[in-house]
């Protein structure tokens, strides 16, 4: 193998160990939150957790991303790039506790104004610290870390839902617990404190390229925010809380594929920039983006399968319904996590403008058909926004990471199937057995593909004979 499979390899093995068994716990603590929770009171949760996202894109001025991209540039001097980033961080942290005594004065969230502080900013500095041990290549720590904070929030789910009874406070108390012990974890790890210095001490020889490059992916955050999440502020406008706390929870189960995702594109983020714009990073790059569209279309297809008894298992009581609207997000899914893979070209590249770009046509195309299918369509209007908005985020950015590097990629085959996957979301809609027709027929086209992965897997297993 190699030398840049194994490190991708070695790199997905530590990730999947680490964040896919977090994730599957998180996962896990669905029935937790829809027994112990109200409708209205997932939605009001899920909306704070939104928030939250929303404004870290403003507040921090996406300086992670760039920590993460120059600290992979091994000729850069990490400590000052480090401390570069906790300063811009802290001065954003202020600047939305100040903001916060007016927005929160709006309805009833005044209460919660103390755990949403501590939230954004447990997560602003977990977001940090993550991207700054990825960029160091501390992979086996970025892993340990999120095991961490998916152990400290279930204990933290159990303590404060399940014994003590706490309701929304519990599940935002989990949530600043969660984020703050895995700080502390990764600024041990990383020996952050023998970096730390004080502002006027910062030579910021980095802070001008290092803006440059972070700030365009501002309004791109925010527009994959308006992608993810603007449809549930549009739902609590025309349908109310208790249709906008169905459609939360039905995001649990297309969140196996955002985990997936995650999880390859982390690995991918350290390999794809090395020797980037040569021969043999082109042939990487078109390798990868096949095993990529592959995986996509066989998980979405194993799931659509299995949706039904994983809501069962999932939704508790009234939040069973929710199921409906899986299939057409788990389709989205597929294409967020292709687009994330061409955006990979972009940010290797440094074109990060061309990545706010194509991440804003998908964001317009969203926004817009929010308002129109919403009102008359609920959740159901709300997902189909959400993926044409993805599908049009990806065709925007395959043709721009063409003209980048050529992806030499069997397209006719990969549309054929996603085109069988749709007909498959359809049909699921319906509750029709032909769902499961359809899905035989993609898993069928995707046979080799499944036998090589299984003899790879036995080779790498079991011992070579002599």
């Amino acid at each position: 193998m190699k030398f840049e499979e194994e490190k991708l390899v070695k790199n997905t093995l530590l990730l999947l160990l680490g964040n896919f068994s977090s994730k599957l716990l998180v996962f896990l603590l669905v029935p937790l939150y829809t027994s112990a929770l109200s409708t209205s009171e997932y939605a009001t949760s899920d909306l704070l957790t939104t928030t939250i996202n929303l404004l870290y894109p403003f507040a921090t001025l996406m300086i992670s991303t760039a920590v993460m991209r120059f600290c992979l540039e091994k000729r850069k001097n990490t400590s000052e790039l480090l401390n570069i980033g906790i300063w811009i961080e802290l001065a954003g942290i202020l600047v939305i506790a100040l903001a916060s005594r007016f927005f929160f004065q709006l309805g009833d969230l005044q209460r919660y104004r103390g755990y949403f502080l501590a939230g954004f900013s447990g997560y602003a500095f977990y977001m940090l610290l993550m991207e700054y041990a990825k960029g160091c290549e501390k992979v086996a720590l970025y892993s340990f870390a999120g095991v961490c904070n998916t152990i400290v929030l279930v204990l933290c789910n159990i303590l404060f839902l399940l014994k003590l009874g706490l309701g929304i406070r519990g599940y935002l108390l989990s949530m600043v617990f969660a984020y703050w012990v895995t700080v502390a974890v990764l600024f041990v790890g990383c020996k952050a404190w023998k970096d730390l210095t004080w502002p006027t001490r910062i030579k910021g020889r980095y802070l001008k390229e290092m803006l440059k490059y972070s700030i365009p992916m501002m309004p791109n955050s925010i527009s994959w925010w308006i992608s993810n999440s603007s449809d549930r502020y549009i739902m609590k406008i025309f349908r109310g809380l208790n249709e906008l706390g169905l459609y939360s929870a039905s995001y649990k189960i297309p969140s196996i594929m955002a985990a997936v995702s995650s999880i390859l594109i982390s690995a991918w983020e350290i390999s794809a920039v090395d020797d980037f714009g040569s021969e043999k990073s082109e042939k990487f790059f078109s390798e990868i983006y096949e095993l990529w569209v592959h995986t996509y279309v066989i998980v979405c297809t194993g799931l659509i399968f299995f949706v039904k008894l994983l809501a069962w298992i999932l939704f508790q009581k009234e939040f069973f319904v929710a199921w409906h609207f899986v299939p057409i997000l788990l389709f989205a899914s597929v294409f967020s996590g292709l687009s994330s893979f061409l955006g990979t070209v972009f940010t290797a590249a440094k074109k990060t403008k061309s990545v706010f770009v194509t991440t804003m046509v998908g964001a317009g195309v969203n926004i817009v058909l929010n308002f129109a299918f919403i009102p008359t369509w609920g959740g159901y209007g709300a997902a189909i926004a959400t993926a044409i908005g993805y599908l049009a985020m990806y065709f925007c950015r395959l043709v721009g990471a063409n003209r980048i590097m050529k992806l030499n990629a069997n397209y006719k085959s990969h549309f054929l199937k996603m085109g069988l996957l749709l007909v498959m979301v359809v049909f699921s809609c319906m509750d029709s057995w032909l769902n499961y027709a359809v899905g035989v027929v993609i898993l069928l086209m995707e046979r080799k593909f499944i036998l090589d992965i299984i003899k790879k897997a036995i080779h790498r297993i079991l011992p070579q004979r002599a």
